[in-house]
Formats: structure tokens, sequence, C-alpha cells
């Protein structure tokens, strides 16, 4: 890292990445990160930003460096998570608190991540309506939600959408 962030540093023109290090795995913090691969986008490796949680601007610039998997934490406003580039990453997302996650929020930010994500207090209180779809986007890999959640829509639930669904809330599930 501190060799590409020389490198960037001496230049302003295009940086182009050998062969090993375009398929390198990386792991620094989020500054040197972000110095390292300005500019570069042809990164296959994994990233893996430490120490300091990158912000949502710094977590896609690292997205769009590289078509690996970028492991961070990420907290923000649902609203700003939502706006989280790529899918498949490995974030470890924490909506903040006083910020309440609509559906199509929830089903942006899960789709952006295999890692887990720590809802609100207010998004877990929060009484919810989607489609049977949209809920199960949103809700995949979620157990904390503590609202009602109520499917709308004229397609019908299927079992797995609906086993996703309740396992999301201890509240209750209303169907369409």
């Amino acid at each position: 890292i501190a060799q590409l962030i020389t490198i960037n540093a001496a230049t302003d023109d295009t940086v182009t990445l050998n062969t090993a290090t375009i398929q390198a795995n990386f792991s620094d913090t989020v500054a040197n990160l972000v110095l390292a691969f300005a500019g570069i986008s042809s990164h296959t490796g994994t990233i893996a930003a430490t120490g300091t949680a990158p912000t949502v601007a710094q977590a896609n610039t690292l997205d769009a460096v590289t078509a690996g998997v970028l492991t961070a934490t990420v907290a923000d406003t649902a609203t700003n998570l939502a706006t989280l580039t790529g899918t498949g990453n490995a974030y470890t997302v924490t909506i903040s608190a006083g910020s309440t996650a609509t559906i199509a929020e929830l089903v942006t930010i899960n789709a952006a991540t295999t890692g887990g994500i720590t809802l609100s207090t207010e998004t877990i209180a929060a009484n919810l309506t989607g489609t049977a779809a949209d809920l199960t986007s949103a809700f995949t890999g979620i157990t904390s939600h503590s609202g009602t959640l109520t499917i709308t829509g004229g397609t019908a639930a299927t079992i797995a959408q609906l086993i996703t669904i309740n396992a999301a809330t201890d509240d209750t599930v209303t169907l369409n």
C-alpha cells in the first residue's frame, strides 16, 4: 500500500497495475487505501478497510476500485447507507440512531452486503409494509425487528418468503 501511495502521489496520470498487484489482496486503513487506489479501477483482489470505519462515500470509492470483495464496517443513516454501491461486499452495517429505514432502503442496503446489518432502535420498532418479495429482500439475515410487517400486493407469498419475513420480527405479520 505504501508503494501504491508513493506511485499515485508522483503522477497525475493513469497508474496501470501489473497482474500480481491487480489480483493481490490488501488490508489497510481507509485513508491509506483511498490514497493508494486513487484513479485505479482494475483491481480484482479483496480489500479490507481497517481502523476507522469508512464513510459511505469512501466505501463507494473503494468499491469502484475492485471487482473483488470489500470488507469494512460502515455506519450511517439508512438514507445514506442506501447509496452504497456494488453488491456482495462484506460490510458490517449499522443504521444510526434516529434513522428509520424504509423497506426500499433496507432492500438496497441488504443487497450491498453479505455481512450483518444492525438496525436502529427506530427501525427495529417500525411497522413496515411491502410486497412479500421486498420484505424478504429487506429482512434476509435480520432477526431483530419487533414491529408489525404487512405484506401487500396481489402476488401470494411463497413459503420461503413467509419463513424469512416471520423470522425477521417478533411481532405480527399481516398477510395480503
